[in-house]
């Protein structure tokens, strides 16, 4: 309070401890400004700031038997203050730190599906390479030149065989290739679910 006379501060202590309302209201009119400066000051948030100060008050009401070690109510009220729009701080910190770190984890969980993704890619083009090289030789060179994005005309040409024949033997590698891949596929798949 503004008068620092150990004897009021006794006063208001044993007032407080007895439950007047009327000492806090007076308390809380004289120091609620001040406390709020403080508070904004620090934390730079009046939102924040009068809520601090709002519980440092109604701290001190809960604890009010508590204060016969007390020499001096605003200093006790600015320190309180202080302390709390510190922790105010370490607690925005807090939350900050834990939002940063969960969007780490969802980045990483992300990069992680794509991981997969390529992973399935990659053994796809295997299984299906590893299969093409079972097929009949014919089939095989049909297959291959498809790939590398020949027209049906142009593997006929290349092969000496008609375009007929080489839709006959796309049509082929189609059946004999569904029925090698189609349980490989569907293994990665259950494995890659696990």
């Amino acid at each position: 309070m503004q008068n620092n006379d150990s004897h009021s501060d006794n006063d208001l202590i044993v007032l407080l401890n007895e439950g007047d309302t009327a000492a806090f209201d007076k308390l809380f009119i004289e120091m609620y400004p001040a406390l709020c400066l403080l508070a904004n000051k620090i934390v730079e948030d009046e939102a924040a700031a009068k809520d601090i100060v709002s519980e440092v008050f109604l701290q001190l009401w809960k604890s009010r038997t508590l204060l016969q070690e007390v020499k001096s109510i605003s200093a006790y009220l600015y320190v309180s203050t202080r302390n709390r729009s510190f922790n105010h701080l370490k607690k925005l910190q807090r939350e900050e730190r834990k939002a940063q770190e969960a969007q780490t984890i969802q980045a990483n969980e992300k990069s992680y599906e794509d991981i997969l993704q390529d992973v399935f890619k990659a053994e796809t083009v295997r299984v299906l390479h590893e299969a093409i090289l079972t097929l009949p030789t014919e089939c095989a060179k049909v297959v291959q030149l498809n790939i590398e994005g020949f027209s049906t005309n142009e593997i006929a040409q290349q092969l000496g065989i008609s375009a007929s024949a080489v839709s006959h033997q796309k049509a082929r590698a189609i059946r004999l290739l569904r029925e090698k891949i189609a349980p490989g596929i569907a293994l990665l798949c259950l494995l890659l679910a696990e």
